[in-house]
């Protein structure tokens, strides 16, 4: 690595963060995302960085110390990708006002799709971030008997994590996200995100009603790509219901098609609004009420790779009654006529 300062700055900035997790320090990391975009240090990079400076802050403290400072480290490298996403889109569109109608329209589809995919590097940072929390409480009250699953649903994020810097690698030389179909238990992808969800639902009060016993869903797709279009679907459904509220996750077969639905009793969509939630960068007002920080781009990119697998999406929505949304995708072979599964957890 040929940059010396925001590296060597990291490292400071996170061992500030990690005595005192406030927004002071936050701010730090926002400026040094600024600093290695400009310096064009990339997001394998940034993440390899950061394990380096963790394993250095972490010398000196307990077992229990390290467990708390590893959750406020992956929020910490969580905001850090979300500014570094946010300048790098604002780095592009500036070049693209050099260039010609042409190429700035090259650069153009470059920036939104970076961006996608920096939007999508949020789902396993938190992830990672909410199974840490939840093992570091478990730690905290003794009980071990957890730690192990928790660790294996973290190390699993940061798996997908680290593929998805692949991506940004790739599409940073203007190559789409490389998708690979092999065949798939629509029913365990499911499970996975919902796993992933569990801990986000429970934070806010919610009850996420998805099961543990499924029935096989036979499928032909590339897993992460339908992990990304089922977590978004269910960060939008947590984002978007109110506490006390819930959600449940369906999954099925019938017609030769396979499904999975995510319905919520939240805050509801207007028909006007559900005719462009598709579009990129499009947020509505309600939406923007209950959270003003977003790109507007997960929707856009569950259709984007829904189709991408030969399915498509369905919404059923009022305002204050809640939302349904249906991925529907060609199954697989070997499956029965009909089977349809409600998941239960609570």
């Amino acid at each position: 690595m040929d940059v010396v300062a925001p590296p060597d700055r990291y490292g400071d900035v996170l061992a500030a963060y990690l005595q005192d997790p406030g927004e002071q320090a936050l701010y730090d990391a926002s400026l040094l995302s600024q600093d290695l975009v400009q310096l064009g240090v990339g997001p394998e990079e940034i993440v390899a960085l950061h394990m380096e400076a963790l394993d250095q802050a972490l010398e000196g403290f307990t077992p229990r110390e390290q467990a708390r400072c590893v959750g406020h480290a992956h929020q910490f490298l969580l905001e850090v990708m979300i500014a570094y996403g946010l300048t790098y889109r604002e780095f592009l569109e500036m070049k693209v006002r050099e260039r010609d109608t042409a190429e700035a329209q090259a650069v153009q589809e470059r920036t939104e799709l970076l961006a996608t995919v920096a939007h999508e590097m949020r789902t396993p940072l938190t992830a990672a971030l909410g199974t840490l929390d939840l093992a570091r409480r478990d730690l905290v009250s003794g009980r071990t008997d957890r730690l192990v699953p928790w660790l294996g649903t973290t190390r699993d994020a940061l798996h997908r994590l680290s593929r998805l810097t692949a991506d940004i690698a790739r599409a940073s030389m203007g190559e789409p996200p490389e998708l690979i179909h092999a065949p798939h238990d629509l029913s365990e992808v499911v499970a996975e995100a919902c796993a992933w969800a569990e801990g986000a639902a429970a934070e806010k009060g919610l009850t996420l009603i998805c099961d543990d016993a499924l029935p096989s869903v036979p499928i032909v797709g590339d897993a992460d790509a339908l992990l990304s279009v089922f977590g978004n679907l269910l960060a939008n459904a947590i984002r978007y219901t109110p506490a006390g509220g819930s959600i449940t996750v369906t999954c099925g077969h019938t017609d030769g098609e396979a499904w999975m639905g995510v319905a919520d009793t939240g805050i509801g969509m207007t028909p006007e609004v559900q005719e462009r939630i598709f579009e990129k960068f499009f947020r509505a007002r309600e939406a923007r009420d209950v959270e003003a920080q977003g790109l507007g781009l997960g929707l856009a990119l569950v259709q984007e790779l829904v189709q991408a697998h030969g399915g498509r999406v369905e919404v059923k929505s009022a305002p204050g009654q809640g939302t349904t949304f249906r991925v529907l995708l060609p199954q697989g072979t070997d499956a029965p006529e009909e089977d349809v599964h409600e998941y239960s957890r609570a």
